[in-house]
Order: C-alpha cells, then sequence, then structure tokens
C-alpha cells in the first residue's frame, strides 16, 4: 500500500513540474519579440524579455493599453510641449502615470 502513495505522489509531482515548465516556456516566448499584452484597466504586463521591444500589431490599439517598452518604430514628436511617442501606424504613447517604466497608449494630440 505505501508503494501505492510514493507512485501516486511522484506522478503528482511529475505532472506538475511539466505544467509549471511549460508555463515559464509559454512566457518566455511571449516575452521574446512579441507584443506586450494589457488592457486600459492595467491589465497582466510584464515576465521575460520586458527589455525587448514590444510589436504592437497593425490597426486600432485602445487607448489606455500598456506596453513595457515603446515599438521599435516609435519617435519622438513634442506636441504642446509634451514628448509624445509615436509609431509608424500613427499610435501615440506616454509613460503612464502609475508607473513610468510602462507606456500606454494615448489619444492622437493632434
Amino acid at each position: 500500500m505505501k508503494s501505492g502513495r510514493v507512485v501516486l505522489l511522484i506522478a503528482i509531482f511529475f505532472m506538475a513540474a511539466v505544467v509549471v515548465f511549460s508555463c515559464y516556456l509559454r512566457n518566455a516566448e511571449a516575452g521574446r519579440g512579441g507584443r506586450a499584452v494589457g488592457g486600459p484597466r492595467g491589465g497582466a504586463v510584464g515576465g521575460p524579455g520586458v527589455n525587448v521591444p514590444a510589436q504592437t500589431p497593425r490597426g486600432n490599439i485602445a487607448v489606455g493599453t500598456r506596453f513595457n517598452s515603446l515599438p521599435v518604430s516609435a519617435k519622438a514628436r513634442i506636441v504642446g510641449g509634451v514628448t509624445y511617442y509615436v509609431d509608424d501606424d500613427g499610435v501615440y504613447y506616454l509613460p503612464c502615470e502609475d508607473d513610468p517604466t510602462v507606456y500606454c497608449v494615448v489619444e492622437s494630440p493632434e
């Protein structure tokens, strides 16, 4: 009976290790050149590869979406004394008010 419990514990430990490792790999892949996913209410951002520039999807991005870093194409543009960052798709970014190391999508100031 004891050997059956040991085998069961080993099987549970192995399955838990596989789940944790697969989650780690999935998060590591998402941080490599993929886009950072976040929402207007401070959705999840972060994980491995936070220094990798975020690739924004083509098309509209909701105002308030948060990114760990600016897209590679983002250029500084001063409008009304405020430095905005705008990418090739015309999406404007500012450092988020609650965390200046994260960039928030804002409405076009023009």
